[in-house]
């Protein structure tokens, strides 16, 4: 009779005569003491991981995904992509991006086998996923939010990288499938001027009430220029996003001379770089834009202001989108976002992406060919046409327009 399967290591607070209870890890009848008391919960953890790191023998090289962890798959697609120091600083970023993911997948699928990995454990994941509060709430109302199923497809498209790259190095017998759950429904969110004009004058420090559709200083009488003076940044992001459909990030990294990091601003020549000389193109195409006449004044505005800041004798300003200090932005734009769009009363579905989706809503809506406004933000003719095509004027206009044409019999 085949005996019992031995338990897995673990902590056990041990009880001792006349003296505090100690933590101790407990692993097939070992007993290895950590060294903590009762209340040093935290360091017994920290030591318990350390024994664990320790114990386990790496199964990277091995062809047998039976025996092959996914936490090594992880380890070993990590250690891979790792960039160099010298690295751009979006590269740097992804990179911190995809080990945040890993991370992640490590807790629900690192003890698991490659073998593991079927459409219903894929489900599993997503549901353990979507279940979990996200990390970076800090509000009362976002801590109640979850995880989306995005971010879960996003973390699985991952680890499928990291078994497609471990097959490539080693040849495993079977590639297991890495079962997705659906893509969102893409947002046909765009703004109109209305809106557009309340998210300004939220950035110039006033709040309109939704009962009556007032606007009220949101301060008390000497705070608005504060108020206005933090949120200048956010006023610059919203006219280049509305005035050229620059994602997000690429508007985030705007500088004002040529740099390998980011895309810059050529004044001179009319022209808004999205691309450091750097940075590789992706899928996500970045090409140059042409700066619309309505937003050179704004530019050479801007440049003025920050060749006279304050900060601009000791440190010269490079970044078009800044703090007050003159600083680069260390972090997205996400709280100060939130601030203006609940000032100006607007819903939840308007994110910052959603200048790129009005930028292409405002052309279209103007006669604009899809071809230029494709070349001009960075879509394919294809994108334009499936997602945003139905704001053109002319729409399936010959086809609306055809049965009220007389024929000829024949």
């Amino acid at each position: 009779m085949p005996g019992r399967k031995p338990k897995p290591p673990r902590l056990y607070l041990r009880e001792r005569d006349g003296r505090e209870r100690l933590w101790v890890i407990i692993d097939r009848g070992r007993e290895i003491s950590t060294g903590c008391g009762e209340k040093e919960v935290r360091g017994a953890e920290e030591r318990f991981q350390e024994y664990l790191a320790g114990k386990h023998v790496s199964t990277v090289g091995t062809r047998d995904f039976t025996r092959l962890k996914v936490a090594d798959v992880l380890t070993f697609y990590a250690e891979a992509k790792a960039r160099p120091a010298t690295a751009t600083v979006k590269a740097a970023a992804r990179y911190r991006e995809m080990l945040a993911f890993c991370e992640t997948l490590s807790e629900w699928w690192g003890g698991k086998n490659v073998s593991d990995i079927r459409g219903e454990t894929c489900r599993q994941y997503v549901e353990w996923r979507t279940a979990q509060p996200l990390r970076r709430a800090k509000t009362e109302a976002a801590l109640k939010k979850r995880v989306s199923p995005a971010t879960a497809r996003r973390e699985l498209e991952v680890l499928r990288a990291a078994v497609n790259l471990y097959h490539a190095e080693y040849t495993l017998p079977s590639v297991p499938k890495i079962t997705l759950p659906e893509k969102s429904v893409p947002r046909d969110r765009w703004l109109t001027r209305a809106e557009v004009a309340a998210l300004l004058w939220a950035c110039l420090g006033w709040r309109r009430e939704v009962d009556t559709g007032r606007w009220a200083k949101i301060q008390p009488e000497g705070i608005r220029k504060q108020t206005r003076t933090r949120r200048a940044h956010i006023a610059r992001f919203i006219l280049i996003g509305l005035y050229t459909g620059t994602r997000h990030e690429a508007i985030e990294r705007l500088q004002w001379h040529a740099n390998v990091d980011g895309g810059w601003v050529d004044l001179g020549r009319g022209l808004l770089y999205r691309r450091g000389s750097g940075e590789r193109e992706t899928k996500k195409r970045r090409p140059p834009a042409r700066i619309p006449h309505r937003l050179m004044p704004h530019l050479l505005r801007w440049q003025q202001l920050d060749r006279t800041h304050p900060t601009s004798n000791e440190h010269p300003i490079r970044h078009v989108i800044h703090t007050s200090t003159g600083e680069g932005l260390s972090t997205p734009i996400r709280t100060g976002w939130e601030g203006i769009r609940n000032d100006a009363a607007l819903g939840a579905d308007v994110v910052p992406h959603v200048l790129r989706h009005t930028c292409v809503t405002w052309q279209l809506q103007a006669g604009v060919l899809p071809w230029e406004v494709a070349g001009a933000v960075g879509m394919t003719v294809e994108q334009i046409e499936n997602g945003y095509g139905h704001h053109s004027p002319d729409y399936q206009k010959a086809s609306a327009e055809a049965f009220g044409k007389r024929t000829t019999p024949p």
